[in-house]
């Protein structure tokens, strides 16, 4: 018994000599938050936004007297040499699984995305799910500005990209995963958001203190939709264009409608709920899309004299809401159609359902799509409409007069 006791303390005192040989300390860890990607001269040059932790565990939002966030880039061939090169002026190990958002350049993403899949996917220290989106310019210049009132530039763009589908759905949250699955699909069509800077003067954004300004002036905002084929993008699409896409994609979430009618009247919807199929149907040889929407909404704006508590007016407003919706619709189809791009992923389900059809129509899908038809139907349901049983506007009017009969 005590024989086997000392053999026991033997393995528990070498266990614990011996602990974790291959141990990386926390502080030795480049944590990145953000990475961008360009090319140059037939390089790659990879930016990392990497967090300073003195200056990210100081309380608030803001402030401090130095950036949470430090920026460099490294250059090489292909992605991996760029990385190992990263060590000639790095102190620190790069570690990309707590990386937000990656920014493609615009030359980047006319080069290709193909390298950069086979990177996220080959090597275990990065995630396929990170967010995407396409820099309108060179994304190292993305990557040096700040985005106050967010101490962590990466995070914060990772943030605006989910308000914009939480309460606008303009533009799609994309993750890399997604993106290789849509353009190995049949389809081989997908859209990315591209971030922008508006304003004045935007190095302001390069240094903290803008944290001292109260309006900056100079911001960082997703504007438009990159349009990928295969790994290239072939075009971009506005935000109109682009809230049609996610009509049909059946990517709303909340949004808002403005329709102005010919009185100069203005009713606002709020979009709660949103069910869009689109089916193809076969006619003869050839394909339609039959789209079918139900939405469900209510008023959360109005000028209108009318009363909006009659049904007849209801039914007035679920039209307008119809129309908008309809309107959008197609300006997404028409910009889809102009570009040769499958947005809709119509290949696919042809595909699922017809395979022998899939077939002829493979070789010539691009001249198919552009001369396909596609039918919407939209169907509005307005379940409120608000706490006022009358616009402003005509509490004013009968106000008014009744002040006249008085007189």
């Amino acid at each position: 018994m005590i024989r086997c006791f000392y053999i026991l303390m033997l393995l528990v005192s070498a266990i614990s000599i011996a602990g974790c040989g291959n141990r990386t300390e926390l502080n030795e860890l480049g944590i990145t938050t953000a990475a961008g990607y360009d090319r140059q001269n037939g390089n790659w040059i990879i930016t990392y936004q990497i967090i300073v932790p003195p200056a990210s565990s100081t309380n608030g939002s803001s402030g401090g007297s130095q950036s949470s966030v430090t920026t460099f880039s490294s250059q090489g061939k292909t992605i991996r040499e760029a990385v190992a090169k990263s060590s000639l002026e790095n102190p620190k190990k790069l570690y990309f699984s707590h990386t937000n958002v990656i920014l493609i350049g615009q030359e980047a993403a006319q080069y290709g995305l193909s390298e950069i899949l086979d990177d996220y996917y080959r090597n275990i220290d990065a995630r396929e799910s990170v967010k995407v989106i396409i820099a309108d310019g060179q994304a190292k210049d993305y990557l040096k500005k700040l985005v106050p009132p967010e101490k962590q530039p990466g995070r914060a763009l990772s943030q605006i990209i989910e308000r914009n589908h939480e309460l606008g759905s303009y533009y799609p949250v994309m993750n890399l995963h997604e993106v290789a699955l849509k353009i190995t699909s049949d389809s081989g069509s997908a859209g990315i958001p591209i971030l922008t800077v508006t304003g004045q003067d935007p190095r302001q954004l390069e240094t903290i203190d803008i944290f001292k300004q109260t309006s900056t002036p100079s911001k960082l905002r997703l504007q438009g939709l990159s349009v990928f084929y295969k790994d290239k993008e072939i075009g971009v699409l506005n935000q109109r264009e682009s809230m049609g896409i996610s009509w049909l994609t059946d990517r709303v979430n909340r949004t808002n409608l403005s329709y102005v009618n010919t009185h100069g009247e203005v009713n606002s919807f709020l979009v709660q709920k949103a069910s869009v199929k689109v089916e193809p149907v076969k006619s003869g040889h050839h394909y339609s899309i039959q789209v079918n929407a139900k939405v469900k909404a209510e008023l959360n704006e109005s000028t209108t004299l009318a009363d909006i508590t009659s049904p007849h007016i209801i039914d007035e407003l679920q039209l307008q809401a119809e129309r908008i919706i309809t309107s959008q619709m197609m300006e997404g189809w028409n910009a889809s159609q102009r570009l040769h791009a499958d947005m809709l992923s119509i290949a696919n389900k042809i595909h699922q359902r017809h395979p022998k059809d899939w077939k002829t129509l493979k070789e010539k899908w691009p001249q198919e799509l552009a001369q396909m038809e596609i039918n919407v139907n939209v169907d509005v349901s307005l379940k409120r409409t608000g706490l006022l049983q009358d616009s402003f506007s005509r509490l004013l009017q009968k106000e008014s007069g009744e002040s006249e009969g008085e007189h």
